[in-house]
């Protein structure tokens, strides 16, 4: 039987306009233009013989109804194997790396996938998510980055990794802020967050 991990008094955001609000800085990551421009992958606004499928540019998972309109854009289908990874960072370091796969509606840890992926997912993370805390959750196809939520995907409640409790409690701690006012609490709190 597993045991639940007590996550009732963390501060996990639980969907990407969540994430949206918290970090303001990271608003890129949602544009699937702009990930691809980082990592010099071609795209178009329009449909080429190069560039032939149409996808959408931009997707915000959410637990609440929203409305938003997003574009399309035009890129070559990738090819290879397709995965999730999650990653535990503190202030901008890659404190653990896992990969994951959905399993009825679950995501559970997968061994079988190192190498090449995780040293993009390093590089990509040192220079993008400087002073970042958090879990982001990346899917990649081949050695390409595809998307990026700010959010772990696995169900964090049943995780039972000893070292990734301690690591989800140390990134998701609430922090008691309410004795700070004005603007130089609200820049104690984002430096907190970010």
């Amino acid at each position: 039987m597993q045991k639940k991990t007590e996550i009732h008094d963390l501060d996990i955001p639980a969907c990407d306009i969540e994430c949206w609000e918290r970090y303001p800085k990271h608003h890129w990551v949602y544009d699937l233009s702009r990930l691809l421009d980082t990592q010099h992958i071609k795209w178009s606004p329009y449909e080429t013989p190069e560039l032939p499928d149409d996808t959408q540019n931009m997707y915000l998972d959410s637990s609440k109804p929203i409305i938003y309109h997003p574009s399309h854009i035009f890129i070559k289908e990738p090819e290879g194997n397709r995965a999730w990874t999650e990653v535990f960072i503190i202030k901008g370091e890659i404190k653990h790396i896992r990969h994951i796969k959905r399993v009825d509606r679950v995501y559970v840890p997968v061994t079988d996938l190192v190498g090449e992926i995780e040293l993009r997912i390093s590089a990509f993370v040192a220079l993008h998510f400087q002073k970042f805390t958090g879990v982001i959750s990346i899917q990649s196809v081949s050695t390409d980055i595809y998307s990026i939520r700010l959010r772990p995907l696995s169900d964090l409640s049943v995780e039972t990794n000893v070292d990734a409790v301690k690591l989800i409690k140390r990134i998701y701690k609430k922090n008691d802020l309410s004795h700070y006012h004005g603007p130089g609490g609200r820049v104690f709190h984002e430096s907190l967050t970010s």
